[in-house]
Protein backbone atom coordinates (compact mmCIF):
# COMPACT_ATOMS: atom_id res chain seq x y z
CA UNK A 1 0.00 0.00 0.00
CA UNK A 2 1.67 3.22 -0.92
CA UNK A 3 1.52 6.43 1.29
CA UNK A 4 -0.82 8.60 0.04
CA UNK A 5 -3.49 5.77 0.21
CA UNK A 6 -2.72 5.43 3.68
CA UNK A 7 -3.14 8.94 3.96
CA UNK A 8 -6.39 9.04 2.53
CA UNK A 9 -7.45 6.00 4.71
CA UNK A 10 -9.20 8.57 7.40
CA UNK A 11 -11.12 10.77 5.73
CA UNK A 12 -13.18 8.08 3.67
CA UNK A 13 -14.05 6.03 6.88
CA UNK A 14 -15.83 8.93 8.45
CA UNK A 15 -17.50 9.89 5.19
CA UNK A 16 -18.90 6.09 4.77
CA UNK A 17 -19.74 6.11 8.32
CA UNK A 18 -21.92 9.53 7.54
CA UNK A 19 -23.41 8.26 4.56
CA UNK A 20 -24.69 4.71 6.26
CA UNK A 21 -26.20 6.60 9.09
CA UNK A 22 -28.52 9.08 6.69
CA UNK A 23 -29.75 5.10 5.80
CA UNK A 24 -32.98 4.64 7.49
CA UNK A 25 -32.61 1.52 9.97
CA UNK A 26 -35.02 -0.42 8.56
CA UNK A 27 -33.02 -0.41 5.45
CA UNK A 28 -29.91 -1.31 7.39
CA UNK A 29 -31.49 -4.09 9.23
CA UNK A 30 -32.49 -5.44 6.06
CA UNK A 31 -29.07 -5.34 4.70
CA UNK A 32 -27.76 -7.08 7.76
CA UNK A 33 -30.40 -9.88 7.56
CA UNK A 34 -29.66 -10.89 4.09
CA UNK A 35 -25.73 -10.18 4.49
CA UNK A 36 -25.95 -12.45 7.96
CA UNK A 37 -28.98 -14.97 6.77
CA UNK A 38 -27.47 -18.74 7.78
CA UNK A 39 -28.88 -21.05 10.85
CA UNK A 40 -25.92 -20.56 13.77
CA UNK A 41 -27.31 -18.46 16.23
CA UNK A 42 -30.76 -17.96 17.24
CA UNK A 43 -32.65 -14.63 18.43
CA UNK A 44 -34.59 -15.80 21.51
CA UNK A 45 -36.84 -12.25 21.06
CA UNK A 46 -38.15 -12.99 17.48
CA UNK A 47 -37.06 -16.47 16.72
CA UNK A 48 -35.31 -15.95 13.86
CA UNK A 49 -31.99 -17.47 12.94
CA UNK A 50 -28.67 -16.03 11.62
CA UNK A 51 -25.24 -16.85 10.73
CA UNK A 52 -24.31 -14.46 13.74
CA UNK A 53 -25.23 -11.30 15.06
CA UNK A 54 -24.19 -7.91 14.12
CA UNK A 55 -22.17 -5.37 15.91
CA UNK A 56 -23.25 -3.48 18.21
CA UNK A 57 -22.75 0.29 18.74
CA UNK A 58 -19.30 -1.04 20.65
CA UNK A 59 -19.07 -3.04 18.36
CA UNK A 60 -19.73 -6.50 19.86
CA UNK A 61 -21.17 -8.88 17.80
CA UNK A 62 -24.42 -9.10 19.85
CA UNK A 63 -27.48 -7.38 18.27
CA UNK A 64 -29.92 -9.47 16.34
CA UNK A 65 -30.41 -8.21 12.91
CA UNK A 66 -34.06 -9.31 12.86
CA UNK A 67 -35.49 -7.09 15.83
CA UNK A 68 -32.17 -5.33 17.39
CA UNK A 69 -32.31 -7.19 20.56
CA UNK A 70 -29.24 -7.71 22.33
CA UNK A 71 -27.67 -10.35 24.66
CA UNK A 72 -28.93 -9.04 28.02
CA UNK A 73 -32.76 -9.48 26.21
CA UNK A 74 -32.14 -12.43 25.05
CA UNK A 75 -31.60 -13.59 27.74
CA UNK A 76 -34.52 -11.73 29.87
CA UNK A 77 -36.87 -13.28 26.91
CA UNK A 78 -35.37 -16.84 27.57
CA UNK A 79 -36.35 -17.04 30.78
CA UNK A 80 -39.97 -15.63 30.04
CA UNK A 81 -40.42 -18.36 27.90
CA UNK A 82 -39.08 -21.32 29.26
CA UNK A 83 -39.54 -20.52 33.30
CA UNK A 84 -42.12 -17.99 34.48
CA UNK A 85 -44.87 -19.97 33.27
CA UNK A 86 -48.51 -18.85 32.13
CA UNK A 87 -49.06 -15.07 32.94
CA UNK A 88 -53.00 -15.59 32.58
CA UNK A 89 -54.75 -13.81 35.58
CA UNK A 90 -51.16 -12.71 36.67
CA UNK A 91 -50.85 -8.61 37.03
CA UNK A 92 -47.12 -7.65 35.74
CA UNK A 93 -45.46 -4.41 36.13
CA UNK A 94 -42.47 -3.88 33.32
CA UNK A 95 -40.39 -0.96 34.39
CA UNK A 96 -38.61 1.03 31.42
CA UNK A 97 -40.49 -1.27 28.68
CA UNK A 98 -38.38 -2.73 26.02
CA UNK A 99 -39.60 -3.35 22.92
CA UNK A 100 -37.95 -6.57 22.89
CA UNK A 101 -39.41 -8.28 25.63
CA UNK A 102 -42.81 -6.32 26.51
CA UNK A 103 -44.68 -8.55 23.90
CA UNK A 104 -43.51 -11.70 25.36
CA UNK A 105 -45.21 -10.54 28.87
CA UNK A 106 -48.02 -8.48 27.77
CA UNK A 107 -50.12 -11.59 26.78
CA UNK A 108 -53.63 -12.71 26.57
CA UNK A 109 -55.44 -12.72 29.74
CA UNK A 110 -52.23 -10.99 32.00
CA UNK A 111 -52.65 -8.06 33.33
CA UNK A 112 -49.59 -6.33 31.95
CA UNK A 113 -48.54 -2.79 32.64
CA UNK A 114 -45.47 -0.44 31.74
CA UNK A 115 -44.29 2.36 33.64
CA UNK A 116 -41.45 4.62 33.17
CA UNK A 117 -39.76 7.94 34.73
CA UNK A 118 -41.28 10.36 32.50
CA UNK A 119 -41.15 8.27 28.98
CA UNK A 120 -45.02 8.96 27.87
CA UNK A 121 -45.20 5.60 25.88
CA UNK A 122 -45.15 4.21 29.24
CA UNK A 123 -48.91 3.15 30.67
CA UNK A 124 -47.85 4.86 33.78
CA UNK A 125 -45.46 7.51 34.59
CA UNK A 126 -43.75 7.64 38.15
CA UNK A 127 -40.33 7.51 40.21
CA UNK A 128 -39.63 3.69 41.24
CA UNK A 129 -38.17 5.14 44.36
CA UNK A 130 -42.08 6.28 45.39
CA UNK A 131 -44.21 3.41 43.50
CA UNK A 132 -48.19 4.75 43.97
CA UNK A 133 -49.13 1.25 44.33
CA UNK A 134 -50.88 -1.06 47.07
CA UNK A 135 -48.77 -3.46 48.94
CA UNK A 136 -48.87 -6.98 47.88
CA UNK A 137 -50.69 -5.88 44.40
CA UNK A 138 -48.03 -7.15 41.84
CA UNK A 139 -47.61 -11.12 40.82
CA UNK A 140 -44.13 -10.08 38.36
CA UNK A 141 -42.08 -7.46 38.34
CA UNK A 142 -39.54 -6.59 35.30
CA UNK A 143 -36.83 -4.46 36.68
CA UNK A 144 -34.01 -4.42 33.73
CA UNK A 145 -31.19 -1.83 33.79
CA UNK A 146 -33.50 1.24 35.71
CA UNK A 147 -31.46 0.77 39.27
CA UNK A 148 -28.32 2.00 38.24
CA UNK A 149 -29.66 5.35 37.05
CA UNK A 150 -31.86 5.73 40.48
CA UNK A 151 -30.19 8.41 42.93
CA UNK A 152 -31.41 5.64 46.07
CA UNK A 153 -31.02 2.17 44.46
CA UNK A 154 -31.99 0.94 47.94
CA UNK A 155 -35.36 2.84 48.82
CA UNK A 156 -36.27 1.50 44.73
CA UNK A 157 -35.58 -2.17 46.04
CA UNK A 158 -37.88 -1.58 49.03
CA UNK A 159 -40.40 -0.46 46.67
CA UNK A 160 -40.85 -3.19 44.72
CA UNK A 161 -40.20 -5.36 47.59
CA UNK A 162 -43.67 -3.76 49.09
CA UNK A 163 -45.53 -3.84 45.91
CA UNK A 164 -44.66 -7.56 45.19
CA UNK A 165 -47.11 -10.06 46.38
CA UNK A 166 -45.88 -13.05 48.28
CA UNK A 167 -44.92 -15.74 46.05
CA UNK A 168 -44.13 -13.56 43.30
CA UNK A 169 -41.09 -13.00 41.21
CA UNK A 170 -39.16 -9.68 40.95
CA UNK A 171 -36.78 -10.13 37.41
CA UNK A 172 -34.26 -7.70 38.41
CA UNK A 173 -30.76 -6.91 35.80
CA UNK A 174 -28.12 -4.34 36.31
CA UNK A 175 -25.21 -4.19 34.79
CA UNK A 176 -22.48 -6.21 36.86
CA UNK A 177 -18.41 -6.13 37.05
CA UNK A 178 -18.14 -9.50 37.63
CA UNK A 179 -14.48 -8.12 39.09
CA UNK A 180 -15.78 -6.68 41.59
CA UNK A 181 -16.95 -7.82 45.23
CA UNK A 182 -19.00 -4.85 45.63
CA UNK A 183 -21.17 -1.87 44.26
CA UNK A 184 -19.02 0.74 43.38
CA UNK A 185 -20.31 4.25 44.50
CA UNK A 186 -19.06 7.54 45.05
CA UNK A 187 -21.74 10.41 44.71
CA UNK A 188 -18.75 13.11 44.19
CA UNK A 189 -18.67 12.09 40.33
CA UNK A 190 -20.81 13.86 38.75
CA UNK A 191 -19.84 14.61 35.11
CA UNK A 192 -21.18 12.34 32.31
CA UNK A 193 -17.70 11.98 31.43
CA UNK A 194 -16.70 10.57 34.74
CA UNK A 195 -19.24 8.58 34.87
CA UNK A 196 -18.56 6.84 31.73
CA UNK A 197 -14.88 5.57 33.17
CA UNK A 198 -16.24 4.75 36.43
CA UNK A 199 -19.71 4.03 36.15
CA UNK A 200 -19.42 2.20 31.93
CA UNK A 201 -22.07 5.33 30.79
CA UNK A 202 -22.99 8.52 31.51
CA UNK A 203 -26.34 8.49 33.36
CA UNK A 204 -25.00 5.67 35.17
CA UNK A 205 -24.45 6.44 39.07
CA UNK A 206 -23.15 3.30 40.39
CA UNK A 207 -21.35 0.26 38.96
CA UNK A 208 -22.71 -3.21 40.72
CA UNK A 209 -20.50 -5.56 41.68
CA UNK A 210 -21.45 -9.50 42.89
CA UNK A 211 -23.07 -8.57 45.53
CA UNK A 212 -26.20 -7.73 43.77
CA UNK A 213 -27.92 -10.70 45.65
CA UNK A 214 -26.49 -9.83 48.79
CA UNK A 215 -28.38 -6.17 48.44
CA UNK A 216 -31.41 -7.23 47.31
CA UNK A 217 -31.97 -9.54 50.16
CA UNK A 218 -30.73 -6.91 52.80
CA UNK A 219 -33.77 -4.45 51.27
CA UNK A 220 -36.54 -7.59 51.60
CA UNK A 221 -36.19 -10.27 48.96
CA UNK A 222 -35.64 -13.40 48.64
CA UNK A 223 -32.71 -14.28 45.93
CA UNK A 224 -33.63 -17.68 44.44
CA UNK A 225 -30.82 -16.97 41.73
CA UNK A 226 -28.39 -14.76 41.92
CA UNK A 227 -26.40 -14.90 38.78
CA UNK A 228 -29.17 -16.80 36.05
CA UNK A 229 -26.87 -16.79 33.20
CA UNK A 230 -24.77 -19.33 35.17
CA UNK A 231 -27.91 -21.91 35.84
CA UNK A 232 -28.79 -21.89 31.83
CA UNK A 233 -27.45 -24.68 29.55
CA UNK A 234 -23.91 -23.08 28.15
CA UNK A 235 -24.70 -25.00 24.80
CA UNK A 236 -28.19 -22.37 24.86
CA UNK A 237 -26.09 -19.20 25.99
CA UNK A 238 -23.95 -19.63 22.97
CA UNK A 239 -26.31 -20.40 20.62
CA UNK A 240 -28.74 -17.31 21.52
CA UNK A 241 -25.49 -15.56 22.36
CA UNK A 242 -27.19 -14.20 25.99
CA UNK A 243 -25.08 -12.30 28.57
CA UNK A 244 -25.96 -10.30 31.85
CA UNK A 245 -24.13 -11.70 34.63
CA UNK A 246 -26.17 -9.09 36.77
CA UNK A 247 -29.55 -10.81 36.26
CA UNK A 248 -31.14 -12.12 39.60
CA UNK A 249 -34.13 -13.66 40.12
CA UNK A 250 -36.18 -13.05 43.39
CA UNK A 251 -39.49 -13.07 45.51
CA UNK A 252 -40.95 -12.51 49.05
Amino acid sequence: MNTAHRLSDGPPRVRRRRARDMVPASVRRGVAQWRLRGEDVECTCCGRSFRSFAPDKRGWPVACPGCGSDARHRLLAHYLRTELGPLAGRRILHFAPEPWVAPLLDVAGADYVSADIDDPRAELNFDIQDIPLPPDTVDVIVCSHVLEHVPDDRRATRELVRILRPGGVALVLVPQDPSRSETYEDPSITSPEDRLAHFWQADHLRLYGTDVGSRLEEDGFTVLVDRYMDVVNPQLVARHVMWSPGMCVATK
